[in-house]
């Protein structure tokens, strides 16, 4: 887990909202536990910088809050981690291509 969490981290990517969709991603939160998750980090200093230390307090609280393991979130976590930043970053390059088409137009 700690290892995609720093690909995430690299790239920018580790905010509240991705951190979120990975869990649900990796099936250990579904769309009804998203906002409840969500309150776990309100405590978090920079919710678009989220510290690896806080995202494990969160899974720790998750583990509780939803009777299931921290062992097996982080294996769910790191199985879907390479995958998860894949999405992440091919979501980030269409959305810059379209805001460069935007921007300096369509040539003709």
């Amino acid at each position: 887990m700690e290892a995609a969490y720093a690909k995430l981290q690299k790239e920018g990517k580790n905010n509240v909202d991705n951190l979120v969709n990975w869990m649900k991603d990796s099936k250990i939160i579904d769309q009804s536990q998203v906002d409840r998750v969500r309150t776990f980090f309100d405590d978090a200093a920079d919710k678009k910088d989220v510290t690896l230390g806080k995202f494990k307090e969160v899974v720790g609280k998750v583990a509780e809050e939803f009777n299931t393991n921290v062992e097996e979130i982080t294996k769910k976590l790191t199985k879907n981690g390479s995958k998860f930043l894949m999405n992440v970053l091919e979501g980030a390059s269409t959305c810059l291509t379209d805001a460069a088409k935007n921007l300096f137009g369509k040539k003709k």
